[in-house]
């Protein structure tokens, strides 16, 4: 007999992909509920970076009283400055780097480390998942930038997963389960058979959890 638990999804598009799968098929959540009876609130939100976590979505009183929480964020804060990678400082390595760790991803770690233990505060198992490396070879308009922004993403990464030691959370590593291009609706987004997979990834954690 499945035991009720109560699971609450933050984060961005990796788990709010509705708007880009096709008609007839399924979304994270969709996924979720589909195969488990358990309640599931969504508040991850398209679009969301490490800021609408914290000002918006850790807002909910639904957050203290989840069993579960499931974090999937970063992807957006790393996405908004990609520019960088093309108009960066190339002049000096040591200086373009230096540049990146200070002006992007230090203070996303600052911030991820504020959402993780505001979260941890909470009686509820917790979840951490990291970027996933996208499929941006398939345009033009990320193309220039895919060795570069694969860097950027392991960066982030280590930081998921020296966070989620400190504060006592597991780690989902979706560059294990986004691995083909079919798991993408576009070079961003989760397709349906992407998001079926990261949702049974989800539940198997939860059962572990019981």
């Amino acid at each position: 007999m499945e035991i009720m638990t109560s699971i609450t999804l933050l984060g961005d598009s990796i788990i709010d992909n509705k708007t880009y799968v096709q008609q007839q098929e399924y979304s994270v959540l969709e996924h979720l509920q589909n195969i488990s009876k358990n309640e599931f609130l969504q508040l991850a939100y398209d679009g969301d970076t490490t800021v609408n976590v914290l000002e918006r979505q850790l807002q909910s009183q639904e957050v203290a009283k989840s069993s579960h929480l499931v974090l999937s964020i970063g992807g957006n804060d790393l996405l908004q400055n990609i520019l960088f990678l093309h108009e960066g400082p190339i002049e000096n390595i040591n200086k373009a780097l230096s540049d990146v760790h200070k002006q992007i991803l230090k203070p996303l770690e600052q911030r991820f480390e504020t959402i993780v233990e505001k979260l941890s505060s909470h009686r509820a198992n917790l979840l951490l998942c990291t970027v996933y490396e996208g499929d941006l070879g398939r345009t033009d308009e990320f193309r220039d930038v895919l060795d570069s922004s694969k860097i950027m993403v392991s960066s982030f990464n280590d930081t998921v997963y020296k966070t989620a030691s400190k504060y006592n959370a597991d780690v989902l590593e979706l560059r294990h389960i986004f691995t083909s291009p079919e798991d993408y609706a576009n070079p961003i987004e989760p397709s349906h058979v992407g998001g079926e997979r990261l949702a049974q990834a989800i539940m198997d954690w939860i059962q572990k959890t019981l």
